[in-house]
């Protein structure tokens, strides 16, 4: 390839490469997973308290799997961004390499 478009390409993938969706993604499932687990605790003691359980249980319950399962969800679709990423990122440390931009 010739230098000039080395060099686009470079630009191109720079810009790409700034853009970190994975972090966020990652954050939202950490914070899901927290609330998840402080939530899965109160219904667990519901359980254990109750000799019938209270309606405000079953809300809760469908919040808490909910919660689960966006957890694992966004914690794949960050996975999926991250590998996207470092492939942009070694993408662009080659061209650097190849323009002598060390």
């Amino acid at each position: 390839m010739q230098r000039d478009d080395l060099q686009k390409e470079l630009e191109q993938l720079a810009a790409a490469a700034r853009e970190r969706r994975s972090v966020d993604a990652f954050m939202r499932a950490a914070l899901e997973g927290f609330v998840w687990a402080v939530l899965a605790g109160v219904c667990g003691k519901l359980v254990w308290d109750s000799q019938k359980l209270p309606l405000l249980f079953y809300p809760l319950a469908l919040l808490d799997l909910l919660l689960l399962w966006d957890a694992a969800r966004s914690y794949r679709r960050a996975r999926t961004d991250l590998r996207r990423e470092l492939r942009l990122e070694a993408r662009v440390r080659e061209l650097r390499r190849e323009l002598g931009i060390v």
